[in-house]
């Protein structure tokens, strides 16, 4: 007996550790936003390895916003935003003024491929972990990043993206 409530004891003791979504908030900052997402649904070398949709109105980015991780014709992964009325507040007048210029009152996408890490704006797509990260470098300002993370996909192809984030200077 005394085997048993030392047990209960020794297990009801012990701490549960943090939840997912504490250790997102904890590294990632606060959730943001939500988005509708869908995984590519074809096997052979997908177009788009995933997007995501949904009317934003946060103070970085707002609009109808969609935003993907492809493969183009040679299989080489590019990110692209697309939407219509898109208001982005990066601190980059180039950035933020060429999305609204292109968005305004029409669909429109920018493509980026560029993968040299440390410039202004940066975009990483984290396979395993599902999820892409968005990092605007604004000079004289603090670095601006969302990370989205994207559900596995279940039964069906359309899952939940939580976006998150978090302002500082980042490596």
């Amino acid at each position: 007996m005394p085997r048993l409530l030392f047990l209960l004891i020794f297990l009801c003791s012990c701490t549960i550790g943090p939840s997912i979504e504490e250790v997102r908030i904890q590294e990632y900052g606060e959730l943001y936003a939500t988005m509708d997402c869908w995984w590519s649904s074809q096997e052979n070398n997908p177009p788009a390895i995933f997007w995501c949709t949904e009317t934003l109105e946060t103070d970085l980015i707002s609009g109808y916003v969609s935003l993907a991780v492809q493969n183009d014709l040679i299989g080489e992964e590019f990110f692209s935003i697309c939407g219509r009325d898109i208001v982005l507040n990066t601190g980059h007048p180039l950035h933020d003024n060429t999305i609204v210029l292109l968005t305004q009152n029409s669909y429109n996408c920018i493509d980026s491929y560029e993968r040299q890490l440390g410039n202004e704006f940066d975009w990483l797509w984290d396979e395993p972990e599902r999820n892409l990260q968005l990092i605007w470098r604004p000079q004289d300002e603090t670095d601006k990043v969302l990370t989205l993370f994207i559900e596995e996909q279940a039964d069906s192809p359309r899952v939940e993206g939580r976006v998150y984030y978090k302002t500082g200077h980042f490596d």
